[in-house]
């Protein structure tokens, strides 16, 4: 039986929805596909979105990964057309949806993160949540994120999935499925001296650094590719979520990944002992959210309760189990 309160996080790469070799270029036969089959599933499910031929080009042509550089000429100028780029990539993904009459509705990652040195914070997540509790589907996506400390830089998909895991506590995150072009994470192999690359289907997160990861060579990413990708990914199963890599491209896997079916790939999962352990921390962090944070309920409910008063005079207290 599906637990009503657990979710699904779908990464749709920036690579897979888009040509990463012609700026602004959308791959819209794929991306209908992938839509489609998450209208499918019929799951609860949070889509973020990467930024591919929208963002990375601007971003790196701006330097905006590394913040403020006065000798850089009109970052601010960056900041502004990275986030447009991302914004028109993202109305063009919510059209298919609402095209397909399908609810979805689009959240705009930089108005609710914040940047402080290195640490960055996730505002609320009550918009989303609260989405969710009407069925509807929050797509958020690659931003750009403002910092307290005079600078900017690039929120990737991957951190922001990796703090919603963190904050999100009406829902569940039950795992987090990561779709690119190929099946999964590959290493290599050198015993074979011919077609020496072969697929990781499931590791322990614990065992990602000691992989001898295969060059299968990569596009543009100013986020740091998939070296960057699996440090995230470190973190996400560090809070006791599983992650699972999955071809995005292949007919029907996204559809069975987020129906739980077998899907060819590479699945990631917490250790045991990891996982007991950063699930009471991320208990004890829970609780710390409204002691550091203003997450206060303008109105108190509880004052709409009142208890009706049954006296019990003909009841022995001694018959009472």
């Amino acid at each position: 039986m599906v637990n009503p309160d657990e979710i699904v996080l779908l990464k749709l790469g920036g690579s897979l929805i888009t040509d990463k070799n012609e700026p602004l270029s959308l791959r819209r036969d794929i991306l209908e596909k992938a839509v489609v089959q998450i209208i499918n599933s019929r799951q609860k499910v949070i889509i973020i979105h990467g930024g591919g031929s929208f963002g990375h080009p601007i971003a790196k042509k701006y330097a905006l990964v590394n913040g403020f550089n006065p000798i850089i000429d009109d970052q601010n100028l960056g900041i502004a057309k990275t986030h447009d780029a991302m914004v028109k990539l993202n109305s063009r993904i919510m059209d298919l949806f609402l095209t397909k009459e399908h609810p979805a509705i689009a959240i705009q990652p930089s108005s609710i993160f914040i940047k402080d040195g290195t640490d960055i914070w996730l505002r609320s997540t009550e918009q989303i949540e609260i989405a969710l509790d009407f069925g509807i589907s929050p797509v958020l996506y690659g931003d750009i994120i403002l910092d307290k400390q005079h600078s900017f830089s690039i929120l990737s998909g991957d951190r922001i999935i990796h703090a919603l895991c963190r904050r999100l506590t009406k829902y569940h995150v039950s795992k987090v499925v990561f779709t690119i072009e190929k099946d999964g994470i590959f290493i290599v192999d050198d015993s074979k001296k011919d077609n020496n690359h072969i697929l990781v289907e499931e590791i322990n997160h614990d065992q990602i650094d000691d992989l001898n990861l295969a060059n299968l060579t990569e596009k543009i990413d100013v986020t740091g590719g998939i070296k960057g990708k699996l440090e995230s990914i470190k973190k996400i199963c560090a809070l006791g979520v599983s992650v699972q890599i999955i071809n995005g491209l292949k007919d029907q896997n996204i559809l069975k990944a987020l129906k739980n079916e077998k899907v060819k790939g590479t699945l990631i999962k917490p250790s045991e002992e990891k996982q007991m352990k950063d699930i009471s921390k991320r208990k004890i962090e829970h609780l710390k959210i409204p002691l550091e944070s203003d997450v206060q309920h303008r109105k108190n409910y509880f004052k709409y309760i009142k208890f009706l008063h049954h006296a019990k005079p003909d009841l022995d207290l001694d018959e009472i189990n």
